[in-house]
């Protein structure tokens, strides 16, 4: 959706309003995997770029579930970006595909791929418009970016709110991307906002599960998922 062809204001009731019904049509919810079950269902055997491997420090590398690990073991082809360059030497190393690069920067790869996976990257970076525009330049035709950012709206901060009387989360991040928001970068960035999935898997207990459903049912639909995927596509030619 451009806001902008409807009217210059951006607190305009109709384009709010609009704006509200296209997220509500493009909210896709998953309630049988998690957020990584759900990327490996996407990016089996096609060309995928991941934005951020190093997850901060060498320390998150050595972790069980490390992202990058599980992109590069699925993928028909990964290659990994990341601006650090000590421990991108050291992927390299270890027999990871891996480079440096500026993931906001006008910077050419040569390279299209099928999948463009950022995660929990955009809330940390100085231009994220910047970081979309990377990434657009080098998606396939007919391919995905999929852009994971923590959920600010989820039970998670709101009990360390309540808890801590103010959010104090990682020291790193610089911003919250919500959906309408995300839908706004995508614009600038001259990307399409397709769907935002909510992916949290129901918990094998049936009390447990009983309890998530019905905190579904009474309360706003995203508390109960810790995290947004934004799935952005190429503008469709005219």
């Amino acid at each position: 959706m451009d806001w902008t062809k409807l009217t210059d204001d951006p607190n305009n009731s109709e384009a709010r309003s609009k704006a509200l019904q296209v997220l509500v049509q493009r909210r896709a919810i998953h309630t049988d995997v998690d957020l990584m079950d759900y990327l490996v269902q996407r990016i089996g055997a096609k060309r995928v770029l991941d934005i951020g491997v190093v997850s901060h420090t060498m320390d998150y590398v050595t972790r069980k579930g490390w992202r990058h690990a599980i992109v590069a073991q699925h993928a028909g082809y990964c290659l990994g970006l990341d601006i650090l360059e000590e421990p991108v030497r050291k992927l390299s190393e270890l027999g990871y595909n891996v480079r440096v690069a500026d993931a906001t920067s006008d910077a050419d790869l040569g390279e299209l791929f099928d999948i463009v996976f950022i995660g929990d990257v955009v809330e940390h970076v100085d231009n994220p418009v910047n970081l979309l525009k990377f990434a657009g330049r080098h998606l396939a035709v007919g391919g995905s970016i999929l852009v994971a950012t923590p959920n600010p709206f989820s039970r998670k901060f709101y009990r360390r709110f309540r808890r801590e009387g103010t959010s104090v989360v990682n020291l790193d991040h610089v911003a919250w991307i919500t959906p309408s928001m995300a839908m706004e970068i995508g614009r600038r960035a001259g990307l399409e906002l397709a769907h935002y999935h909510l992916v949290k898997k129901d918990p094998a207990q049936p009390v447990t599960r009983m309890f998530r459903r019905l905190a579904r049912r009474f309360a706003p639909i995203e508390f109960s998922f810790p995290d947004f995927l934004y799935e952005f596509r190429l503008p469709a030619a005219d």
